[in-house]
């Protein structure tokens, strides 16, 4: 077999910009030229990476609509219309190869990968019109085809069918088959006739996944769809009949986003640093981990394909192990990875430059996977041999499980080095039993498939009992739609308002008629009620059971009218649309394709009174989308803790970057934090965006599990119960936190003007909670000597090119919270790539610390002496918690124990005392009015400034001294002229003996020659005629 047969086939495209992008005013970074892609720094048009692919699909722009299908067609008019790519196209070079291979025999694979928003699921299914049905006339002669469909959902390490309802509500089993490999037990597949039922089976799929994303509070981005198309080919060959078995695989996986380390980077002040059990968390976390094992995967198999430029020690007779078991989805995909299959990857990429690492991170994967090499075979085998096989394995595995034997070589990867006892081994031999009695049901499966297929009717594909209601788009009563961030399942559940009152709550409410199971959703959460005249109103039915309508909250005292297209939120992540066709015609309302999940999110943000206003537009556009994404997730996060009593809180905090403000006050947009408060012992943890993002993903998939065992259900998957080293609500008691944070100007450095100053340490709100004693001292070597007379300058640009010496010097910290140990200071100077920290001491609001650290610069550049004019170094005020175990620190009226809802409100009321109106309509945002709160740096300046006058007033009346003594001299002895040249260097002299040089040279230059060579020596320049007279 070629080359070109059995390799990886890759494939790039790139989207046009989406409306996010638009607004933010993106630039374009990737450009392509035939099969080339190359993609330059948003920052450095030099640097520019170049990637060749199979094929470099062009679809940013170069199309126009068709005005009658309405499909995106090429535009002959348009430079770059003729390179078009449109779903015509990538079907024509991808998907007609794929068909053609399966027809032959071959299995084949499309992986479709990239980030959330990339176009994905657009390449491999289309939206609208521009998802439409496509025709291929098999080149064969084959007397029986039967085409046979199964979809199925990885989330979380749990295989979901969904085509089928779970008859326990639990995920399915991955089980190996020694011929096979591996396989979900008991996916169910339904055949099918034409296209329609195969787009009927997609859409009641695609409904399954929009049920169990609402319900089980998940996101498509996180999980991975695996639709299967078996190809059956029966035909007789001298006689006998023989089947040819093809299988297609479509895998749209996750975003490629949750690839990349998000755990504990980008902590601010430690708060990662020194807490082991972050890394044991992110290793814990199984959201990424079907993703990171596939790039492992990937890795290895570029790595060890023939011809790679990088190969594995050959001393390894069996090669490198390829880690397919690591995952659900490895396991499932790896004859598409590695063995019998021709497989295409699809990768979408932005085109913006606010996604060049994403972008980066896509173009390097599918560079590495295109070196990959599969094994295909043709599937082409007589029935009767195929089945005279089955019947003897599983005659086999029967003798197998009569003797009881269990396999050596099964117990020692089951154990994998485990000490084992009685009552591990009974349970291993329970699984392995359980193992070969699978295989027996999958082959008896098989068998009965090949002797008499049975057509299972698709009238019989069942959804969740939960499901009230399908999708009908033509139904025009009033009716709620579901919203969701994947445009896939946007709008595909419908719940229908009858007449009278339809109740809302979750699954445990007797009398709801919509189920809606979440985070903050109460058993009798709200009443909708359609009236006669066909008014629609909503109620609340508790007053701790959130209910927005268009971002706002409406309270249970009032009905609340609804109007079409109005957006309804329940609890903290159900989202719907409330759409009214009747009133829609008689308002000449239409459905509005701007009503999706990022309008929704980022209407809350700007309801719940986190709208930022600043001079910065571009950053402003920025940090509001984040709050967008944000202020939900806090929301969701409170709501959980809330449900499973985990007695914490938590709270956007916004922190200004290290050098936001410099002298004049300049002054940047600040960022976005997370306060983790325990509400046990009252101590405060600040984590960064990714971080709390992280540990967001690990809180749904908890609050799932507690879910199911409300429900009464069971999860097999062992990886994911918690443990409590892993809790995502927890950080240690001995985690190294910021208390504050004091910053010091350097402009007196400048001009080697010593600064001793007392600068407030902040903490991350801005506000003062104590007192940072520091020094700037000028010296005259490395050894910390004091500067000479001589060595001081009038202005900074003298120091370019000079040997610059000075001591940082962190004397003392005073008046520090009482409430913390081993307390200690970090800060970096310039280019410093690493900390440097103080000592440690123990405990006390009163520190001395006597830091003293020499820096030099040899010599000091010009880039350095602007940053001492203009910049700043931050020290960061480090310690630990002193634990105390009274909740909100203190004593609480009452004997019994505050659970965390309780907690929650006691903390909202200590915020409303403490912040005002603000923060009671807004509990999760903390100090928003203080988003861009300066800190006290306009003070240190002037004190820089008032010390520079005061050096220089010094020096120049010294300097007139100077010269008050030389004309003094002159009037003494009778001198009625002094050289400019002379008066000139007395200007400028440093110190006294330089002014008695200058005496020195008066007395001797009668001729003015001693003062031409004094001046060509001392001052490198002339003045041969210029003479003051005096008078």
């Amino acid at each position: 077999m070629s080359e070109s047969k059995d390799r990886l086939r890759v494939a790039v495209r790139i989207r046009p910009f989406s409306q996010r992008e638009v607004n933010r005013k993106c630039k374009r970074i990737v450009n392509m030229d035939g099969a080339e892609t190359v993609l330059t720094h948003p920052t450095d048009q030099a640097d520019r990476k170049s990637f060749t692919f199979d094929y470099s699909y062009w679809s940013f722009d170069g199309f126009n609509q068709d005005p009658v299908s309405g499909r995106n067609i090429p535009d002959p008019k348009h430079p770059r219309g003729h390179v078009y790519c449109d779903q015509e196209r990538l079907f024509a070079d991808l998907g007609r190869v794929m068909l053609a291979d399966t027809f032959e025999g071959y299995n084949t694979t499309l992986f479709s990968y990239g980030q959330t928003g990339s176009g994905k699921s657009y390449s491999v299914i289309g939206y609208g019109p521009n998802q439409e049905e496509k025709t291929y006339i098999s080149p064969t002669n084959t007397a029986q085809f039967e085409v046979r469909l199964s979809m199925l959902e990885i989330y979380n390490e749990t295989v979901n069918d969904l085509l089928t309802a779970s008859k326990n509500g639990r995920g399915l089993k991955v089980r190996e088959h020694p011929k096979k490999g591996f396989y979900a037990d008991g996916l169910s597949d339904f055949q099918v006739s034409n296209y329609s039922d195969i787009e009927r089976l997609l859409e009641q799929g695609a409904l399954k996944r929009t049920v169990v994303a609402t319900n089980m509070n998940s996101t498509s981005s996180r999980s991975h769809m695996i639709v299967t198309i078996r190809l059956i080919q029966k035909g007789t060959i001298n006689g006998g009949e023989m089947t040819t078995t093809s299988v297609v695989n479509i895998v749209d996986l996750a975003g490629s986003e949750r690839i990349r380390n998000t755990g504990d980077k980008g902590v601010i002040a430690g708060q990662g640093s020194g807490n082991a059990s972050g890394e044991r968390f992110r290793e814990g976390v199984s959201i990424n981990k079907s993703l990171q094992s596939l790039g492992n995967a990937i890795h290895i198999l570029a790595e060890s394909s023939p011809g790679s430029s990088s190969h594995f020690p050959s001393h390894s007779q069996k090669g490198p192990r390829v880690p397919y078991r690591d995952s659900v989805l490895t396991k499932l995909l790896m004859h598409a990875l590695g063995g019998n299959s021709k497989t295409i990857m699809l990768a979408s990429i932005s085109p913006a430059d606010i996604h060049y690492e994403e972008t980066l991170s896509t173009l390097r994967y599918a560079d590495r996977a295109k070196q990959i090499r599969t094994r295909p075979i043709v599937n082409k085998n007589s029935t009767e041999k195929l089945v005279r096989d089955l019947e003897g394995e599983n005659q086999r595995l029967k003798a197998i499980l009569a003797r009881g034997n269990i396999d050596p070589q099964w117990l020692k990867t089951i154990v994998n080095g485990r000490q084992t006892n009685p009552q591990a081994m009974k349970e291993a031999r329970k699984k392995w039993e359980n193992e070969l009695r699978a295989q027996l049901t999958e082959n008896e499966r098989e068998m009965q498939q090949l002797r008499s297929p049975q057509h299972k009717e698709l009238k019989h594909v069942a959804t969740d009992t939960s499901i009230e209601s399908q999708v009908n788009n033509e139904y025009n009563g009033p009716h709620l739609q579901n919203i969701n961030m994947d445009p896939l399942l946007n709008g595909r559940w419908i719940h229908h308002l009858n007449k009278g009152i339809t109740f809302i709550g979750k699954t445990q409410a007797g009398r709801s008629t919509i189920e809606m199971i979440g985070p903050g959703m109460k058993e009798n959460h709200a009443e909708m009620s359609v009236h006669e005249n066909n008014e629609v109103t909503l109620r609340p039915l508790t007053f701790d059971g959130r209910v927005l309508v268009n971002g706002m909250p409406i309270e249970p005292q009032f009905e609340t009218v609804l109007h079409p297209n109005d957006r309804l939120v329940f609890g903290a992540t159900q989202m719907w649309l409330f759409r009214h066709p009747a009133l829609e015609t008689e308002a000449g309302v239409s459905d509005s394709p701007m009503i999706n999940y990022d309008f929704v999110l980022h209407e809350m943000a700007t309801k719940s009174g986190s709208t930022i206003f600043s001079s910065f537009s571009d950053n402003q556009d920025l940090l509001q989308e984040e709050l967008s994404v944000i202020v939900p997730a806090v929301e969701e996060a409170n709501g959980i803790s809330a449900e499973m009593n985990k007695h914490v809180q938590f709270e956007i905090v916004l922190v200004a970057p290290k050098d936001f403000i410099g002298p004049g006050g300049k002054m940047v947009p600040n960022q976005v934090y997370i306060k983790m408060k325990n509400l046990d012992h009252g101590t405060d943890y600040i984590w960064s965006k990714d971080k709390f993002l992280a540990r967001f993903d690990f809180m749904k998939e908890m609050y799932r599990q507690h879910q199911m065992g409300i429900n009464g259900e069971e999860d097999d998957n062992d990886e994911l119960h918690i443990m409590d080293e892993r809790d995502p609500f927890s950080e240690p008691s001995d985690a190294v936190v910021i208390i504050g944070m004091a910053r010091i100007f350097l402009q007196s450095l400048a001009y080697l003007v010593e600064l001793q100053e007392h600068v407030p340490v902040t903490d991350l709100r801005g506000s003062k909670i104590g007192f940072m004693k520091l020094a700037l001292i000028p010296c005259a070597d490395s050894q910390g000597h004091e500067l000479q007379e001589e060595d001081l300058i009038n202005s900074s640009g003298q120091l370019i090119g000079r040997n610059l010496f000075f001591k940082f010097n962190i004397i003392s910290c005073r008046n520090l919270p009482p409430k913390f140990r081993d307390i200690h200071c970090k800060y970096r100077f310039y280019d410093d790539k690493v900390d440097s920290k103080t000592e440690m001491y123990p405990y006390s609001t009163n520190v001395k610390f006597n830091h003293i650290r020499i820096l030099h610069f040899e010599p000091a550049t010009r880039e350095f002496v602007e940053y001492l004019n203009h910049g700043s170094v931050v020290v960061e005020v480090l310690g630990r918690h002193i634990i105390n175990h009274d909740p909100l620190n203190q004593p609480l009226p009452m004997s019994n124990p505050l659970n965390t809802r309780q907690l929650h409100g006691v903390e909202d009321h200590r915020i409303f005392t403490r912040k005002g109106e603000l923060l009671a309509q807004n509990p999760v945002t903390n100090s928003f009015e203080g988003v861009f709160e300066t800190v006290h740096g306009r003070k240190q300046e002037l004190i820089s400034e008032l010390q520079l006058l005061k050096h220089k007033q010094i020096r120049l009346e010294q300097r007139l001294d100077f010269v008050r003594q030389m004309t003094e001299h002159c009037l003494l002895i009778g001198q009625q002229s002094i050289p400019t040249t002379l008066l000139d260097a007395m200007l400028n002299v440093n110190n006294s003996e330089e002014a008695r040089d200058i005496v020195q040279q008066l007395q001797a230059g009668e001729d003015g020659e001693e003062w031409i060579e004094w001046s060509a020596t001392n001052r490198q320049k002339e003045h041969r005629s210029s003479v003051c007279t005096m008078s």
